[in-house]
């Protein structure tokens, strides 16, 4: 008897030191950072404005930055007895120009104010029902790090100059004179649009890959996010709107073993992917990788038919958008399976070279950034469907060889953005120019106030990014602990609303591998390394549960003493 108290003693003791093991073991993973969801946060935000407007004309309620994200904008609060029309002036400085707008009307007005200058005491002026009231809005220096405009040539156009980078940077809007009168605090880049309805629509500020984020953003000035497009295979520098109100736009397939070449059309009531375009199914591609980089696309109403720049395969397409026929090919080297779509050139032209940035002009001439003879240069193409060939109708010639990005701003009116470089020509004339310190992705003419209306409804987040794909799972014999990994490869890890994000700077040599366990699953998942510094999430769908975090790094599993939850 004592023998086997002795063995249950011996059992007990043997388990409690296992399980004291296994809970500081356990108690060694610290969850990662988090970053909050922005549309809970506006949520929380407006509540916190807007629960009370009972404010006057002559004692407003003044908010700078609503929203955390927009720091030249803000929004004056108050109420009248009657429907009125308010309008506010935001005065110029140094004999500049005033922005002058008048609103809806209203009985609680809440005004949204763009065009502040930064680092500098604002003067705005209300008016409603014959009274007036000035206000003083003060706002903070630019960031330390923002590129400023320089060799400012003047015009005297009231319209602003949206620009957007190429990589690091900030979105955006330089009046005339060059002076910063709004941008967006956060990773926004490609391009931008002015929606419709007056709202913006950008990129998202969240990478999913290397060149593509997560989705899109349609906000207002203010920074208020209305809609976020979550996209499966991402959003890559272009997007057009539809006339149904729909969003085309450059995506990729994530399950092919091609990049860039995927176009996809997304519901904008639903966020659901209503017709996806695979130009290497279509124009039967046999190669791998980034085959032919699209750049950008252009929807033409009048022959319900898109046309798609290739940059790498140094070819424009244009296919029929419902049946996703092709319906002509220009490029000076064709491949054999589709010579029976070349056009033929009447006369002598420029053949496209890494083209970019197409432009409709009409529905048989378009304009776009081609490259020959050393020179980027914007050639102008006309098409002629019965005979099926195409004439170059103009020329006109870049002052350097880097990537240029187009805009058509009216009648021989362009906007071009070349390095960090943007000029604005009128009958191939510059009428507008500046030079900003950072690398550029395109502009925009556009007024700060369009006809949009600010509403206090709530932010939606539509669509969603699916599951990753892990890859096969092999044994882990050890591990190692090694805290210096993370200052070495710059590892940064942290968990939002769309999954884990795991990223590092790492060389192309280094093969890479996530790895994911708890007591019940394990899953690993790759990172590639071929740009060197890499990032990539580790998505939210299909995936529940608190796991330990691992990398795997040229065969060595590190332990990070970090774990992630996903619900």
């Amino acid at each position: 008897m004592k023998k086997l108290l002795v063995k249950y003693l011996i059992l007990i003791i043997i388990t409690f030191a296992i399980s004291i093991c296994i809970y500081d073991y356990v108690e060694s993973f610290k969850p990662v950072s988090t970053e909050g969801d922005i549309l809970a946060i506006q949520k929380q935000a407006e509540e916190g404005y807007f629960a009370n407007t009972d404010y006057t004309i002559d004692n407003p309620n003044v908010i700078l930055n609503p929203y955390g994200n927009s720091p030249l904008s803000a929004i004056i609060v108050f109420q009248t007895n009657d429907l009125t029309t308010a309008t506010v002036t935001i005065k110029g400085k140094d004999g500049a120009s005033d922005i002058v707008h008048t609103y809806t009307p209203s009985k609680v007005h809440i005004l949204p104010i763009y065009g502040l200058y930064a680092g500098y005491e604002n003067k705005v002026i209300i008016e409603v029902s014959g009274k007036s009231k000035e206000v003083i809005i003060k706002t903070d220096d630019l960031p330390s790090n923002f590129a400023k405009a320089e060799d400012v040539k003047s015009s005297d156009t009231s319209e602003f100059y949206f620009t957007t980078p190429e990589d690091t940077g900030y979105t955006a809007a330089y009046d005339c004179n060059g002076e910063v009168r709004w941008y967006i605090v956060g990773d926004y880049k490609w391009d931008i649009q002015r929606l419709s309805n007056g709202h913006i629509l950008m990129s998202s500020d969240k990478m999913i890959l290397d060149n593509y984020s997560v989705g899109l953003m349609e906000m207002d000035l203010l920074g208020k996010v209305y809609f976020e497009y979550v996209i499966p295979g991402g959003y890559h520098h272009n997007v057009f709107e539809l006339n149904n109100g729909n969003l085309l736009t450059i995506s990729n397939n994530l399950d092919g073993d091609t990049i860039e070449d995927y176009i996809v059309e997304i519901d904008r009531n639903t966020g659901n992917i209503i017709k996806k375009i695979d130009l290497s199914s279509i124009l039967k591609n046999n190669k791998k990788g980034n085959w032919f980089k699209a750049t950008s696309l252009v929807y033409d109403v009048n022959t319900n038919s898109i046309t798609i720049s290739g940059y790498n395969s140094d070819m424009i397409v244009n296919i029929d958008y419902s049946s996703l026929n092709i319906n002509w090919v220009i490029g000076e080297k064709i491949p054999d399976n589709l010579k029976d779509y070349s056009l033929k050139a009447d006369g002598d032209v420029h053949y496209p070279s890494k083209p970019l940035s197409i432009n409709l002009l009409s529905d048989n001439q378009f304009i776009f950034v081609n490259y020959s003879d050393g020179k980027r240069r914007l050639d102008t193409y006309k098409v002629d469907y019965s005979n099926r060939t195409f004439k170059e109708v103009s020329d006109y010639e870049l002052s350097s060889n880097s990537d240029a990005y187009l805009e058509i701003h009216g009648n021989d009116k362009w906007i071009i953005t070349q390095g960090n470089n943007i000029k604005e020509i009128e009958n191939e004339e510059v009428v507008q120019s500046f030079t900003i310190n950072s690398s550029l992705y395109n502009t925009k003419k556009m007024p700060l106030y369009a006809n949009d209306i600010y509403t206090g409804v709530l932010g939606v987040r539509l669509g969603f990014l699916g599951q990753s794909k892990p890859l096969k799972n092999y044994p882990v014999f050890s591990t190692k602990k090694d805290e210096s990994i993370i200052k070495k490869y710059k590892i940064n890890l942290y968990k939002d609303v769309y999954g884990l994000r795991v990223s590092g700077d790492f060389s192309k040599k280094d093969k890479v591998d996530i790895i994911l366990e708890n007591v019940l699953d394990k899953k690993t998942y790759g990172l590639n390394t071929d740009n060197g510094y890499s990032y990539r999430y580790i998505n939210e769908d299909g995936i529940k549960g608190k796991y330990y975090i691992y990398l795997k790094i040229n065969g060595t599993v590190y332990k990070l003493d970090k774990c992630v939850t996903f619900y």
